[in-house]
């Protein structure tokens, strides 16, 4: 991949409905999957909620995530403890973490997502790949 570069923004985005079993619309936009990236990535995205909106609490078993918030204030759930969020915070949700998120202002709220496999999932991914010769290419 050396001299390639990847190129992404938030035009031409998403609307998810029910994100996580919450109500409402969302926007969302993945700038990159595993199969763009080299090493233990499963994604880079980009979200945002309204005013009130929710991405539902949920947990991953097979990824952990940082969300760092771009812009606008929020209320981070991380198993069961609110905790308040604003620009220039980083929030790492651990793999087995139940998390969820509400926009608490007036404005859209917006953050990265960047989501990294874990452990017993990069072993299985990484073993796979040397099985089938790619040299740690993903899949």
């Amino acid at each position: 991949m050396t001299g390639t570069m990847v190129i992404a923004d938030t035009s031409e985005t998403s609307a998810v409905h029910g994100v996580h079993g919450a109500d409402g619309v969302s926007a969302w936009k993945c700038f990159a999957r595993r199969d763009n990236l080299f090493g233990q990535w499963e994604a880079i995205e980009w979200a945002a909620l309204p005013p009130g909106g929710i991405s539902g609490a949920h947990v991953h078993t097979r990824t952990e995530e940082l969300y760092f918030i771009v812009s606008g204030t929020g209320v981070m759930l991380l198993d069961g403890k609110e905790h308040q969020v604003s620009g220039g915070d980083l929030i790492l949700n651990a793999l087995g973490t139940r998390h969820g998120l509400r926009n608490a202002g007036d404005r859209w709220l917006h953050w990265l997502v960047i989501e990294v496999v874990g452990p017993p999932t990069a072993a299985v991914y990484f073993d796979h790949r040397k099985q089938i010769g790619t040299g740690g290419k993903n899949e």
